[in-house]
């Protein structure tokens, strides 16, 4: 399994560019853990999803981030409640399962500082990504990252992509609007 969650950050493509932008690297490992969690939790049904369950696995991925990432280690355990606490609720109950994952980098061939990778969730008529980030442009820019991929992708598409920011706790909806490929010459 580990094998397999390795290749999702370390993929050559698809990729999304965001330029100008580089996120900071405490956060790319915060946002490392997020995945993480995402990935083990959603592999349960809604029913066996316990609080219990929940902190396990939250305990067990963030216990391998280092404090080192953070300016003190008080900023370590702060984090670790913060992130927990807007996370794991959304899991607890969220209907949708992980439909695949997209990366975010500057350059396409380079695995370099800037890129950032998020898992897509998928329930019905949403698509839902689970983002450590409150910077609005960043977020406009993985929202756009959706919509271009939704636009390119094949068979049917949820119409709205849910983004939620695990750093400042906030959630924006987005309408993906779809336009027939077909008629696109």
């Amino acid at each position: 399994m580990e094998e397999q969650f390795d290749s999702f950050f370390k993929q050559e493509g698809p990729f999304y560019p965001v330029q100008g932008f580089k996120m900071d690297s405490w956060k790319r490992a915060v946002q490392d853990v997020i995945n993480e969690v995402a990935a083990d939790v959603l592999k349960y049904k809604q029913e066996e999803r316990t609080a219990l369950l929940l902190t396990d696995v939250f305990k067990e991925k963030w216990q391998t981030l280092s404090p080192l990432w953070f300016r003190h280690h008080t900023s370590y355990y702060l984090w670790l409640v913060h992130v927990s606490g807007l996370l794991l609720p959304f899991l607890e109950k969220e209907p949708g399962d992980i439909a695949g994952w997209i990366q975010y980098r500057e350059y396409p061939k380079a695995w370099s500082r800037q890129h950032f990778t998020v898992p897509i969730i998928k329930d019905n008529e949403c698509f839902t990504i689970y983002i450590f980030e409150k910077n609005e442009k960043l977020l406009t820019k993985a929202a756009e990252a959706m919509a271009l991929n939704v636009h390119y992708s094949e068979g049917e598409s949820p119409k709205y992509l849910q983004l939620r920011s695990m750093e400042n706790g906030r959630t924006a909806f987005y309408r993906i609007t779809h336009t027939d490929r077909r008629k696109q010459g």
